[in-house]
């Protein structure tokens, strides 16, 4: 289980690309599940730029990731 942040198509548009700090960029993915796409409790956390301050105020939910049948986890 982690945390995530559900987020809609155009706010996973305006992420992909940017920098969650130097050398590190947003990775928005599709949760798989009910969720749309999701970005993690650490991308949040860590993000030090003005331009996406708006993911500080993003809820967090409880995501279990899926479970291929070899019981591994896809990411």
């Amino acid at each position: 289980m982690e945390l995530v942040a559900a987020l809609t198509i155009n706010e996973k548009d305006s992420l992909v690309g940017q920098l969650v700090q130097p050398d590190w960029y947003f990775n928005p993915r599709l949760s798989g599940d009910t969720l749309p796409w999701i970005i993690s409790e650490q991308e949040i956390n860590a993000s030090i730029y003005p331009d996406h301050i708006w993911i500080k105020d993003l809820t967090l939910v409880e995501y279990n990731p899926p479970v291929n049948p070899s019981g591994s986890t896809i990411n």
